[in-house]
């Protein structure tokens, strides 16, 4: 048997064996439909007495998507301004040819993360 439980009209988790709490719904539900709300329980939504697929889903998992990526786009600018200090130190070429400064480079790596960052948070 699996179970999904549904608290105040939400999801609120899965199990295999039903849940003692009066306050919880203990909804039978396929393997197939248990494994996946373990996977995404974002997907689902319980209305009108059923689990169902979140009409909204695609939104909210491209606005996850978006917010990840934001994410690793700070985390990278973070490495990158460590990188920054160092290249201020130092104030060494990079490129002999160009005359390209370290801090030249990552200042360009940098502008292009911003505007990566801006793009994206518009879209939330």
């Amino acid at each position: 048997m699996y179970y999904i439980f549904i608290e105040n009209g939400e999801l609120n988790g899965a199990g295999q064996c039903r849940c003692l709490n009066r306050d919880i719904i203990n909804f039978e539900v396929s393997e197939e439909l248990y494994k996946s709300v373990l996977q995404t329980p974002e997907k689902y939504i319980y209305e009108n007495g059923s689990v169902i697929v979140n009409p909204d889903y695609d939104s909210i998992r491209q606005k996850k998507e978006i917010s990840e990526r934001i994410d690793e786009i700070k985390l990278e600018l973070d490495d990158i301004d460590s990188k920054r200090i160092r290249a201020v130190c130092e104030n060494e070429v990079k490129d002999s040819e160009s005359g390209e400064t370290w801090l030249d480079y990552y200042n360009s790596q940098v502008r292009e993360l911003r505007k990566q960052l801006d793009d994206l948070e518009s879209k939330l």
